[in-house]
């Protein structure tokens, strides 16, 4: 009886612990065994630790006896009074609670990648928990290549984590970000405006450099990087090259850094009208030639246009005709804007100018030969020297009728022309080519009267009536109602262009050059003895339809529909 007391006493629950499955309890190991190691763990019996079940950390699994060591419970046997224990357990769960706080607080965590996951992204070992990498989450300060990655030590922030799915997925771009924007916080923290500060360029766009002044990109807007105007940044400026700029502006709620690089030195403008007064010559390079000028840079970011007008005292169709990028000349200046950064110079008046003596060197009537530079629809410019054009005008191509100036000239072409007027004060000399000509007018008078009868062809048909050509400069005009003693509607009804005929020259208007001809009255008897021509009743008889285009010899542009009653004597 006072044995099975003693037996009670000896297992009783205060002396016992216990314990359920997934407790962690340190013990002390009391014996290794090769298979098996009994731990004390203050049970009714040494709980049961399979040598697999060690902690992956220990170096050849070795463990010795009397040494504390800490366990998880994983099974227990109550019937045989045995528990099964797992320190590879234990100290997964001791890692895990430490994830799952990081990864609660956001702070960062350590791991190495140990392999890759085809097309998907990577095995980390975080200190014995395995974890994913997707292959987006790398960041683009790594290599993807498995062989440059493989056991390198890194950091990362924690994504998912879930006990029960054993799940856990890691990302070192997430920590890149993090830590970047801990760095913006810093900096923005340590700025300070007009402060100089110098930076790398990461990239160039169209509108300014990006400038990463210390683990942030502030941007240099092309209208900072110069005091000149840029329509993009110059060449000169590479990425990777360091550059010294200043703090003009920041935004720490939207994480933006204004940069110049211009305001490193003073702004040349101020006092440009001082160093650059209006008449000084002043000397400067050519460092840009467009199709209405030519830039010229005066010192660092002044430039200066000579416009397309002020290249030369001639006519030049490009400024590339005149100058070249590089060329170094002196040129007068004409006008300063500080407030619109501008300078207009010139380099024409640099010269003599041509037009100082014209009005000698070409006094009215002189013949001269020039090449045409230019051809328009109301004439041709002729060059006479450099700097020096006149127009002949369409009306003084020719005696005839021309309906371009191109259908007579060509540029490039050499003529004689006639000096019919100078202007010194406008510029402008008219020219004449006709004038060299013989007057095919004059001609005519002289060999044709009234009441001649002429042969010639038709040439053009219109409703009123029909031309017929007398010479090879002068027309005359056969009135619809002048073609037949018959009564017709249009002269089609009778002529057709190309017909040969012939007709009697009823009127002359010398003063239009027009003639009228006749031939229904071709075969009229001649007046006896000879006849009379009246001044007086010619200028009224001849008093023809207003032209329609044609200026000198032609009357195609008689409109009226009747003919004219003419007299014949006073």
């Amino acid at each position: 009886m006072d044995e099975k007391i003693k037996m009670e006493d000896a297992f009783s629950e205060s002396d016992v612990k216990l314990y359920s499955r997934g407790d962690t309890i340190t013990g002390t190991v009391v014996q290794v065994n090769e298979n098996e190691v009994l731990v004390d763990i203050g049970y009714k019996s040494e709980g049961i630790l399979p040598v697999k079940e060690l902690s992956p950390f220990r170096e050849e699994k070795k463990v010795e006896e009397g040494e504390k060591i800490e366990v998880l419970v994983t099974y227990i046997d109550e019937e045989k009074g045995t528990v099964y224990a797992s320190e590879r357990q234990a100290e997964y769960e001791k890692r895990i609670d430490l994830l799952q706080e990081a990864h609660k607080d956001g702070s960062a965590v350590e791991g190495e990648i140990t392999n890759e996951v085809r097309n998907a992204g990577y095995h980390v070992n975080l200190d014995g928990i395995r974890a994913f990498l997707p292959g987006s989450h790398l960041g683009k300060d790594l290599p993807s290549a498995i062989e440059e990655l493989k056991d390198k030590r890194l950091s990362f922030k924690i994504l998912e984590l879930s006990r029960r799915d054993k799940n856990l997925v890691v990302s070192h771009r997430a920590w890149l970000e993090d830590e970047a924007k801990k760095q913006q916080i810093a900096l923005f923290n340590s700025l300070e405006e007009e402060q100089e500060i110098e930076g790398v360029i990461r990239s160039i766009v169209d509108f300014g450099l990006f400038i990463d002044i210390g683990g942030f990109e502030g941007l240099c807007h092309r209208s900072e990087i110069a005091w000149k105007n840029l329509p993009v940044p110059p060449p000169e400026y590479k990425v990777g090259d360091k550059v010294k700029t200043k703090i003009i502006g920041f935004d720490k709620e939207k994480g933006k850094i204004s940069l110049s690089i211009k305001r490193l030195r003073p702004d040349p403008w101020k006092g440009i009208s001082e160093r650059y007064p209006v008449g000084a010559r002043v000397k400067g390079e050519i460092v840009s030639v467009t199709d209405f000028g030519a830039f010229v840079q005066l010192e660092q970011d002044i430039e200066g246009l000579i416009h397309v007008s002020e290249l030369s005292w001639g006519y030049p169709e490009k400024p590339a005709e005149v100058v070249t990028e590089g060329d170094e000349l002196e040129v007068v200046v004409l006008s300063c804007d500080e407030a619109a950064h501008r300078v207009s110079l010139s380099l024409r008046r640099t010269q003599r100018d041509p037009w100082e003596d014209v009005e000698a060197k070409y006094p009215q009537g002189q013949r001269i030969t020039g090449a045409v530079t230019k051809i328009t629809d109301f004439g041709a410019f002729v060059r006479l020297e450099e700097g020096i054009e006149g127009l002949v005008h369409v009306s003084e191509l020719d005696w005839g009728h021309i309906n371009h100036p191109r259908d007579v000239l060509k540029e490039g072409e050499e003529v004689e022309v006639k000096v019919l007027h100078v202007d010194k004060k406008e510029r402008r000399i008219s020219l004449s080519i006709r004038e060299l000509k013989v007057d095919p007018w004059r001609e005519f008078l002289q060999k044709f009267s009234i009441d001649e009868i002429v042969e010639g062809e038709i040439t053009e048909i219109k409703d009123f009536g029909a031309f017929m050509r007398i010479t090879e400069d002068v027309e005359g005009l056969i009135h619809v109602s002048e073609i037949t003693d018959q009564r017709i509607a249009t002269p089609d009804e009778i002529l057709s262009i190309g017909d040969k005929t012939q007709a009697k020259i009823i009127g002359i208007n010398e003063e239009k050059k027009q003639v009228r001809l006749s031939m229904r009255h071709l075969f009229e008897r001649a007046p006896s003895g000879p006849r009379k021509r009246s001044r007086k009743k010619e200028k009224s008889d001849l008093a023809l339809a207003e032209s329609t285009g044609h200026e000198t010899l032609s009357m195609r542009d008689l409109l009226e529909d009747k003919p004219l009653d003419l007299e014949n004597e006073e």
